[in-house]
């Protein structure tokens, strides 16, 4: 069994020791005492695999020598086995039978459950990535939305739900949907500026696709008074924004952020202050929290 200190289990999910203790709380997981020194609480190997799977973290495989609190058994690998590929062994062995295992062919099938994890993988990454162009191309292209504005987001929807699910289109009419998707294809999010690869910002709108705007013009300022809240990701951060309201709505804005289940707030100033200089002050401001 392969015990992780909880630094070391910080360092592989890419969090701090205070989300690292919120997610065992969360979790209801015991910690276990080092065989070598007492002091020093760790993980399991199965643990730290449970929790990036309950919390969507990729595993860091960066390391290639894992530290000396490590502890293995002569089964599962010795200490100067990298730490990825003691974990990918670790699944392979699962998936083959333990009589098999002690066999003389038992690294060629070892070899053959890997090539097809990671097989399963690339296709996995595949189909995310053409989900992802295809939900970027129909947010970029309002020619989509306006040609048919009643069945055109219905078709999007399902194009989406398919490549992620691997489902045909043809077979996505006989599921019908969880109330949740019935409510997210309605969803209507704030206009966002953002910074883009060509060095200019563009203005994108869920519903008018993109709004030819230059910055810091008339027409800039004037926009923002139309809005009640806007999204903002520019070269030094990002953060959301609301209107202030004191009965009714105001010329002051509120940027906002979340890092690490903690809000963070700053006055933004009023509409005519807006500028695309003050929006990437304030996203630098918000990123330092980070």
């Amino acid at each position: 069994m392969a015990l992780f200190p909880l630094m070391e289990c910080c360092e592989l999910l890419g969090i701090d020791p205070k989300t690292l203790r919120h997610w065992l709380k969360q979790a209801t997981m015991s910690v276990h005492i080092h065989p070598m020194d007492g002091r020093r609480k760790c993980l399991t190997q199965e643990q730290v695999q449970q929790l990036a799977v309950l919390h969507g973290r990729i595993l860091t495989l960066d390391k290639t020598c894992p530290s000396e609190a490590l502890v293995e058994t002569p089964s599962r690998g010795t200490l100067e086995e990298p730490l990825h590929l003691q974990m990918i062994s670790d699944v392979a062995l699962e998936k083959i039978p333990p009589a098999i295992g002690l066999q003389e062919g038992d690294l060629s099938q070892k070899l053959s459950s890997l090539e097809a994890l990671v097989g399963a993988q690339q296709q996995q990454l595949a189909l995310l990535t053409q989900a992802l162009l295809l939900e970027r191309e129909l947010r970029t292209d309002p020619g989509n939305v306006s040609a048919h504005p009643m069945t055109e987001p219905e078709i999007s929807c399902s194009r989406h739900e398919n490549l992620i699910s691997g489902v045909p289109i043809a077979q996505v009419g006989q599921r019908s949907l969880h109330p949740a998707e019935q409510r997210a294809r309605f969803l209507v999010l704030p206009p966002l500026i953002e910074y883009s690869t060509a060095g200019t910002y563009v203005v994108l709108s869920s519903q008018e696709g993109e709004i030819p705007l230059a910055p810091d013009t008339l027409e800039w300022f004037e926009w923002f008074r139309t809005l009640s809240s806007f999204r903002f990701v520019g070269k030094e951060g990002c953060f959301g924004a609301c209107r202030g309201y004191n009965r009714r709505p105001t010329r002051m804005w509120h940027a906002h952020r979340t890092i690490h289940q903690h809000q963070y707030g700053r006055y933004l100033g009023l509409s005519e202050h807006l500028t695309i200089a003050h929006l990437e002050a304030m996203a630098a401001t918000l990123q330092a929290y980070v």
